[in-house]
């Protein structure tokens, strides 16, 4: 039995000290190291004390908040930190979103805010998971830490080997040739709406494609260590609304949003208003306030609340849409609409084409917000809509002939990863940035 609490605790400081490390690596200055440790220590102290005083509950949200911004915008500003970016706050705002979770939850009194403080920290700097996500419940990870330690698997090894290699070609070697064009036409924005549109496409593709390898090696890095992830990243150019889009490009950070953010305001505004007959047009409003926040927490700044305020509009428009055509076409006569192929594609194209342009609002330098840019838009949008509408088709054919020869034949599939990842590299392929740059 001691030899097992041993092993416990000696996996979660390994995690622990596996998460500081790549802080430590990723961060450009000492004191660039201190904010994701002084956060995550603090709000574990916060956790404990609100498990017993729920009441301390707002408080304690508002002084990580707080101090995520400190760390995000007062002291960049300042010269004490590096500006938003790689080095900026690293890991910062995920650690922050898990300890909302867990003050939340221990408030209710479902949290695991008595557990040991090493297993917790483990829980909040787990390396795979840092950066970007996934945002795991802590009490699935500390269920899979507390379970005895094993070495993978034969099956192990084939399954989260396949995701590790398929992440990392993702990551590097598909993701390459969309942001090659996204860098391209940003050197080449004055040349107009062609030009805007291949920079917004180029940026989205690369986004996704890096976000999945992303996503795709730290499920398979978790699980060869023995922790189960939730999946993050579930092809949103497939989606055809644009709550789907959202939903399935950060699974769980559009999770997060709707359990503690959404559900919350919709809440509020119900009660307040007691227009209950009028549920969708308040859960517009509330879709609005909550991607609002979102694109706030990107940065603070105009580009940043517009790419908020666009995903906002779109998302509420999306609901009052579903809920009127229901009821103008009750419940079969909308399905039968759904099932159409015309309205199923014009409805990807919409939702995934204004993904696509509100995007824009985040790699836009800040001084090209101008009326002369708002110009540009519309033009640019049905250039990019144009495009979708060929793409989009053709590459759910593709995928559903792809995706059966793939399955059946895995093992060429990592083998030909490999060798692509090896052979790009030595062929002095630049990887493109990390995500973490821009976010």
């Amino acid at each position: 039995m001691a030899a097992m609490v041993l092993a416990f605790r000696a996996r979660a400081l390994a995690f622990v000290a596996g998460g500081l490390a790549m802080v430590a690596w990723l961060a450009p200055t000492p004191l660039a190291m201190l904010p994701v440790p002084v956060m995550a220590l603090v709000g574990c102290a916060m956790a404990k004390r609100v498990a017993t005083r729920p009441l301390l509950l707002a408080p304690a949200i508002a002084a990580l908040v707080g101090f995520f911004l400190l760390v995000r915008e007062v002291l960049p500003a300042m010269g004490v930190l590096p500006p938003i970016g790689l080095g900026g706050s690293i890991g910062l705002s995920y650690v922050m979103f898990r300890l909302i979770q867990l003050l939340v939850d221990g408030a209710e009194g479902e949290g695991p805010a008595e557990a040991p403080l090493p297993s917790l920290m483990a829980w909040l700097l787990f390396p795979p998971s840092l950066l970007a996500g996934p945002i795991g419940r802590a009490q699935d990870f500390l269920e899979d830490l507390a379970a005895p330690a094993a070495w993978p698997s034969r099956e192990d090894w084939m399954r989260h080997g396949a995701g590790v290699a398929g992440g990392l070609f993702g990551l590097v070697v598909l993701a390459a040739a969309p942001w090659w064009v996204f860098h391209e036409a940003m050197m080449r924005l004055d040349g107009g709406a062609p030009v805007f549109a291949g920079a917004a496409l180029g940026f989205a593709l690369w986004l996704w494609l890096s976000f999945a390898g992303y996503s795709r090696l730290a499920v398979s890095l978790a699980g060869l260590m023995g922790v189960r992830l939730p999946e993050n990243f579930d092809r949103p150019w497939s989606a055809e609304t644009m709550l789907a889009v959202w939903s399935r490009w950060h699974i769980s950070l559009s999770d997060w949003f709707r359990l503690y953010v959404f559900n919350p305001l919709l809440k509020w505004l119900l009660g307040v208003t007691g227009a209950t007959k009028q549920a969708h047009w308040l859960g517009a409003l509330a879709y609005g306030g909550t991607f609002l926040l979102m694109g706030l927490w990107h940065g603070i700044g105009l580009r940043f609340a517009l790419y908020g305020l666009l995903l906002g509009a779109a998302a509420g428009a999306n609901k009052v849409a579903q809920t009127l055509l229901a009821r103008r076409l009750g419940k079969a006569g909308y399905a039968a609409l759904k099932r159409r192929r015309d309205y199923a594609l014009a409805s990807s194209v919409g939702a995934v084409g204004t993904f696509v342009m509100a995007l824009a609002f985040l790699w836009l330098p800040g001084q090209a917000v101008t009326p002369g840019l708002f110009a540009t838009l519309p033009l640019a949008a049905l250039i990019v809509c144009a495009v979708l509408a060929l793409l989009l088709p053709a590459g759910a054919r593709l995928a559903d002939r792809a995706a059966p020869v793939l399955a059946a034949r895995q093992g060429w599939v990592v083998a030909l990863h490999l060798a692509a990842l090896i052979g790009a590299l030595w062929l002095g392929l630049q990887p493109p940035p990390l995500l973490y740059q821009f976010f």
